[in-house]
């Protein structure tokens, strides 16, 4: 356990004097399962049921019933919507999930071909060079920088009045997608092991690209009571190649964690309480709770608190990156399979609030 927590130290550290993308990564931060987001993201020890694929696939093997999920959401008051669906089972002892995230901006407008009027920065007609400042015949002249001017240059510039044409716009899209596949092993009865392997494909109206990535993780429980999670997001660096050439790259996200579950057997409930930290080496100062812009770490954090009563109704609270959120869940039984209704409501100090609803059924 300490030679692997070193190693990941290790990682870390290096990956903070390379050079990345910031923010490259940024949809697939999001998060699954409703259960794990009212619990304000803090899910790295936790980790017990089939989206474990995402926050640390090392607790996979916590849930070895075959088990499918679904997610739906409509973030920043419906501006784009975000889906998440999950399949898990065991195989040989060992439990394997695949887990599919896509993130939709819907219809995005294209005026790049709409025309103009080409009369300069000015934005009125007349000849350059000529005329007193500031008049129809004064635009961007300078004998000396400028002699030409910018009128009738055959670009558009600041100034220069668009002229309105539907038939000239067109509709394209943008979109995110990621395929997890996901497996967890365990080591001994406290100490598990996982990996998840990432295919990115991204789509910003013409363009597109491909990407790779993969994350490691461990979880360990140290009692009954008290558990530890690590997920290295991103290990050995996520890659995306667009078809204009340019590349984008996302340095590893160390997301640590720690749980506590008290037993209240008097009341058939249990209370966990969570917390979690995402340390990210991309020289973050602003989008960010902590950084260290000097070392080029920065820091968010992550804490919920769970009642759950008679292993059926559970009552949620947390806090992500010191937003609010909250939500409650069901789980019932339908022809034998375990059926659970998570929502989740998670505030946002600059945009709407975010609602999420997730399901998940036991096969």
């Amino acid at each position: 356990m300490k030679k692997a927590l070193l190693s990941f130290a290790v990682i870390g550290v290096l990956a903070s004097s390379a050079s990345a993308d910031k923010y490259a990564g940024e949809f697939m931060y999001i998060g699954a399962g409703a259960r794990a987001l009212a619990l304000g993201s803090a899910f790295s020890a936790v980790s017990d049921d089939i989206t474990a694929g995402y926050w640390n696939p090392a607790g996979l093997v916590q849930s070895r019933m075959k088990s499918v999920a679904f997610m739906h959401s409509e973030r920043f008051g419906g501006l784009i919507s975000y889906d998440y669906l999950a399949y898990s089972q065991e195989f040989n002892g060992d439990v394997y999930a695949a887990s599919f995230f896509r993130t939709d901006a819907g219809k995005i407008a294209d005026t790049s071909n709409l025309q103009w009027y080409d009369t300069g920065s000015d934005g009125v007609f007349g000849e350059d060079g000529t005329g007193a400042p500031g008049d129809s015949g004064n635009d961007d002249y300078e004998n000396g920088s400028n002699p030409s001017g910018t009128e009738g240059n055959g670009e558009w510039d600041p100034g220069e009045e668009l002229i309105y044409d539907e038939g000239r716009i067109t509709w394209n899209s943008a979109s995110d997608n990621a395929l997890y596949l996901s497996w967890g092993r365990s080591l001994n009865d406290r100490l598990s092991f996982g990996a998840s392997s990432k295919l990115i494909y991204r789509k910003l109206m013409d363009y597109s690209a491909w990407g790779v990535g993969f994350d490691v993780a461990l979880r360990w429980n140290a009692t009954e009571s008290f558990a530890l999670g690590l997920n290295l997001q991103d290990v050995f660096g996520t890659y995306m190649f667009w078809d204009t050439g340019v590349s984008e790259s996302v340095l590893p996200t160390a997301k640590m964690g720690a749980s506590f579950v008290w037993p209240i057997s008097k009341f058939h409930s249990v209370i966990t309480f969570t917390a979690d930290g995402d340390f990210r080496f991309e020289g973050r100062e602003f989008a960010t709770q902590y950084s260290l812009p000097e070392a080029g770490i920065s820091l968010d954090t992550h804490m919920g608190a769970e009642l759950l009563i008679k292993d059926t109704v559970g009552l949620r609270i947390g806090s992500n990156e010191g937003n609010m959120t909250a939500g409650l869940g069901f789980t019932i039984k339908f022809s034998n399979h375990p059926v659970s209704l998570d929502y989740a409501w998670l505030t946002h100090d600059q945009l709407d609030s975010t609602h999420r609803i997730s399901v998940g059924v036991g096969l």
